[in-house]
C-alpha cells in the first residue's frame, strides 16, 4: 500500500508540474504576441492600409523599415512617422 501512495503522489506532483510549465509557456507566448503587436506592427499596418486605399504608391518595404529604424534610433523610440512623401526632382 505504501508503494501505491508513493506512486500516486509522484503522479500528482508530475501532473501539477507539467500543468504549471505549460501554463507558463502559454502565458509567455501571449505576452510576446501582445508586445509584438503593440510595438512592431502598427507602422507596417498603416503603410499597407495606405497602399490598399490608393493614397500611397507602393514603395520598397526595406526603405520604409530603414526610415522607421532611423527615426526610432534618433528619437529614442519617441518619434512617430505619420507620412512619407516622395520628393519629385
Amino acid at each position: 500500500m505504501e508503494n501505491l501512495n508513493l506512486a500516486l503522489s509522484l503522479l500528482l506532483v508530475g501532473m501539477i508540474t507539467v500543468f504549471a510549465i505549460l501554463y507558463l509557456v502559454v502565458l509567455i507566448g501571449n505576452v510576446v504576441i501582445r508586445l509584438t503587436n503593440r510595438f512592431i506592427t502598427p507602422e507596417t499596418i498603416a503603410v499597407k492600409k495606405e497602399i490598399a486605399s490608393g493614397k500611397a504608391k507602393p514603395t520598397n518595404p526595406a526603405k520604409i523599415a530603414a526610415v522607421i529604424a532611423a527615426v526610432d534610433a534618433v528619437t529614442g523610440g519617441k518619434g512617430k512617422i505619420e507620412k512619407i512623401d516622395k520628393i519629385e526632382k
